[in-house]
């Protein structure tokens, strides 16, 4: 069931709020637009725009992509090295394999394990933690 746009637009912007003041500095530019979340991932070797698609969130997880300055999906050789896992078996399109995105839920390797057992306790704060993580940023 989708939330109402003010419900959904003021949940998300505490998740963002909750975020920053939770991870500090390595928050950056987050920040929310529209049903989307943003932010720029920097490392040494470049900076990708990770978007965050929030249009279903909470009933569903994020779906989590790197995009150009035109939000489109980056084909996956333009990822961050190491970040993608490749073409997604099921929704076409690249994807990181992280609990708390729609991709590594809908792939066939964690199809015993379901987004509405982690919706209450995974936030938006661990789920940038953990893609942070696995784009090697690190405080």
């Amino acid at each position: 069931m989708a939330l109402h746009p003010a419900v959904l637009a003021d949940l998300l912007e505490a998740e963002v709020g909750r975020a920053r003041l939770k991870l500090g500095d390595l928050a950056g530019d987050l920040h929310r637009d529209g049903s989307n979340i943003v932010m720029t991932l920097t490392r040494d070797d470049g900076s990708w725009n990770l978007l965050l698609d929030g249009s279903r969130y909470d009933s569903e997880p994020f779906d989590a992509t790197l995009v150009d300055d035109a939000s489109e999906i980056l084909a996956v050789e333009k990822w961050i090295p190491g970040f993608g896992l490749g073409i997604h078996p099921s929704l076409g399109v690249p994807f990181v394999c992280v609990s708390g995105t729609r991709g590594y839920y809908a792939h066939e390797s964690h199809f015993t394990e379901r987004w509405d057992t982690h919706r209450f306790s995974m936030r938006l704060d661990s789920l940038i933690e953990s893609l942070l993580r696995k784009a090697s940023i690190r405080a």
